[in-house]
């Protein structure tokens, strides 16, 4: 029987879209979701639709085991691993900013390659399953912008982003990136193209006017307590100076600079590479909603950078050290040609390309 009661349809219609359609789920199929208090119960949910689907869930609940510390210092269990690994496909309810395949796998790199849904294993943002009315449409137009828009700046041109407040960066895309990847796996609304940009290509001034993850007590530094959704957007902007793809100079309210300071120069080597150019390609306001709570970056109308210390930035996102950082309302543009302005994505340019 059925967990769920009420609005029984509409929980049943987007769970089966996020594990027959965006997971890509068929009847014999074997599916793990992982849970944990805050979310045991769309676990269970998830889990008796796949059932009805005809896969064969299993639901593990880690919260015994990571709860204390919050999951910052959980090493890798081998039933767990055991699990993903011998699954056709796994999703993670645990909240992102406290879990990740990498911790579950016990090698880092395991975050990224499930982040760009190469091997089926997904992180689900289902805190509103019970509220979701999916616009099916919506979200596979999204994902398809993500992947054209990667497509497209792998042609190459030079890319700027500027924003009123007074951020203005470019990177030449083609020759001055070492990779540029489709963020698929965050379900069901988040998507976004993330550059990797070549050491030396990436110039220009990031003015922080949205939340950045050094306002998180991230990897285990006390910086703050971390308070959902607490975005801090009434500071004077954080800004940084980049050059040749490093920090070269910053400024703003005492605190952000300190966060910055203690992040960046925490690390060996230091976190000072500018690691990534994020174009979040969703314009779902379920995003800002639903998922980033803890922090509250990777928000809808914005272009994040991240700062970090990656030395493998042909292999991965992620490095040991990664810290993003929002801007708002960009003008992005890609060889003088608008890609986003207004709020609005320029898709008849980037679905024609």
């Amino acid at each position: 029987m059925l967990v769920y009661r009420k609005n029984t349809d509409k929980i049943r219609n987007s769970a089966e879209f996020i594990i027959a359609t965006l997971g890509g789920g068929k009847a014999g199929e074997n599916v793990v979701f992982i849970s944990d208090s805050v979310c045991r119960e769309n676990a269970f949910i998830l889990a008796d639709v796949s059932r009805e689907l005809g896969l064969n869930p299993v639901v593990i609940d880690i919260d015994s085991f990571g709860r204390d510390e919050r999951y910052l210092s959980m090493k890798a269990m081998m039933p767990l691993k055991a699990a993903i690994l011998a699954s056709d496909l796994t999703f993670m309810l645990t909240d992102q900013m406290l879990t990740d395949f990498g911790m579950f796998l016990g090698n880092s790199d395991e975050c990224d390659t499930a982040l760009l849904g190469a091997n089926r294993r997904f992180t689900l943002e289902a805190r509103g399953l019970k509220e979701w009315d999916l616009n099916r449409e919506e979200i596979l137009h999204y994902r398809e912008r993500t992947e054209r828009l990667a497509e497209l700046l792998r042609k190459g041109g030079l890319l700027k982003v500027v924003t009123e407040r007074g951020t203005s960066f470019e990177c030449e895309m083609g020759g001055g990136t070492e990779a540029i990847y489709p963020v698929m796996a965050i379900l069901p609304f988040y998507v976004e193209t993330a550059i990797i940009p070549k050491a030396g290509f990436f110039n220009g001034k990031l003015v922080v006017d949205g939340a950045s993850q050094c306002a998180y007590a991230q990897r285990g530094f006390p910086i703050r307590p971390a308070v959902p959704g607490h975005q801090e957007l009434y500071m004077e902007p954080l800004v940084i100076e980049i050059r040749d793809g490093g920090v070269s100079g910053y400024s703003g309210p005492r605190i952000q600079v300190e966060r910055l300071e203690k992040w960046m120069y925490s690390s060996n080597p230091n976190a000072v590479l500018a690691d990534e150019i994020g174009i979040v390609t969703t314009t779902s306001p379920e995003n800002d909603r639903y998922g980033w709570l803890i922090d509250g970056t990777h928000q809808t109308h914005c272009v994040h950078v991240a700062l970090g210390n990656n030395d493998r930035r042909g292999e991965v996102i992620h490095a040991p050290e990664h810290c993003d950082f929002d801007m708002h309302n960009p003008t992005i543009t890609l060889k003088r040609k608008v890609l986003y302005q207004n709020s609005l994505f320029n898709d008849a340019f980037i679905f024609k390309s």
